[in-house]
């Protein structure tokens, strides 16, 4: 077969039109690769000032980072502060070392989400209900900002307590803190459980008032404004597991049918308790790691469908959980699937 010969402008010509061609799919993968999402893990974690206020060499942060990889957990409830009655925040003095273990913590585990973890106390004092304040809650949202803007967190985690169904200053609230963080940083709230829900089929906390539950349409404006949800879901005053067990599957199957409503967006974690003894409220014979990761997959079976918006769990908290408690977690829950 003869050789063939392209003419040197016939070349340059085959080249120019193979770049066109081949630049853009070059550049095309490449952005792809570029904008790829690292993957976070599903779980959760409480961490407190044992971390964010005290100095940690890297090895000392790595093997956190390798208990939270290993047990599946991406996301992390970092302290920064609380707002206290004079309504300066707590802790002042140590927000550089906030500043340098959030920095620290993203550098040895960046395809986590750091929160940072912010208290309000709603009844403090002679204050009734702090939330009515207006001023009080562009304080919070201030501060909010400046802990994504100044320490570094990837987004803010609210823990305000205690709010009850209809709240519209806890609303108005989240949305000044949205509009101060803006569109592109994730806000995240701790919410309470239906502790007694009106006409439950089940045995309710015996020590909590009827009916104290968040409706359907509450649920849903508090997920609309925010981008991740923790239920705490102990504290039940129950004093028998079982009961515990079909109360957390209530908790799981409620807000899940409340928030898949909505459609995708909003993600859902269920708190699960490793703290110790606070009678009545909570009895680590009866809220436990075992008896929580129950009622949750029972939840999760009532739930069906809806179950989808359930991204895992979250355990409260780092600083109480013992041996037994994370290879509790870790074969019943993380190797469980």
């Amino acid at each position: 077969m003869p050789k063939i010969t392209l003419p040197q402008n016939t070349r340059v010509i085959a080249y120019v039109v193979m770049g066109a061609v081949l630049i853009p799919v070059m550049l095309l993968v490449f952005q792809l690769l570029k904008n790829d999402p690292l993957i976070s893990e599903p779980n959760a974690i409480w961490i407190g000032t044992e971390w964010t206020y005290e100095a940690h060499t890297d090895d000392e942060v790595k093997e956190l980072v390798t208990r939270l990889r290993e047990n599946r957990i991406g996301t992390v409830y970092a302290w920064v502060s609380w707002l206290q009655e004079d309504e300066s925040w707590r802790g002042t003095e140590n927000f550089e070392a906030v500043r340098v273990f959030a920095a620290q913590f993203k550098r040895l585990y960046p395809e986590a989400t750091l929160y940072g973890w912010v208290g309000v106390p709603v009844n403090v004092g002679a204050e009734t209900d702090r939330l009515t304040d207006s001023a009080i809650r562009q304080t919070i949202a201030d501060f909010s900002s400046n802990v994504v803007r100044s320490f570094g967190f990837d987004g803010v985690f609210l823990n305000v307590e205690l709010v009850w169904d209809g709240d519209e200053n806890f609303l108005e609230l989240l949305r000044g803190v949205r509009e101060s963080l803006g569109e592109d940083i994730p806000l995240a709230v701790a919410v309470p459980p239906d502790w007694s829900p009106t006409n439950a089929t089940f045995p309710v906390p015996p020590l909590i008032a009827p009916g104290t539950e968040w409706k359907i349409e509450y649920k849903q404006s508090v997920a609309l404004l925010t981008d991740h949800i923790a239920i705490m879901a102990y504290n039940s005053g129950l004093d028998n597991a079982a009961d515990y067990e079909t109360w957390m599957a209530y908790q799981v199957k409620a807000y899940a049918e409340a928030i898949s409503a909505l459609g995708s967006g909003t993600e859902i974690v269920v708190g699960i308790p490793t703290y110790d003894a606070e009678l009545p409220a909570h009895d680590p014979a009866v809220e436990n790691v075992e008896s929580a990761l129950r009622g949750i997959r029972m939840g999760l079976l009532q739930a069906e469908e809806s179950a989808a918006v359930i991204e895992g769990v979250a355990i409260y908290a780092a600083w109480v959980t013992d041996d037994t408690e994370w290879t509790q977690f870790k074969t019943q829950w993380v190797d469980a699937g």
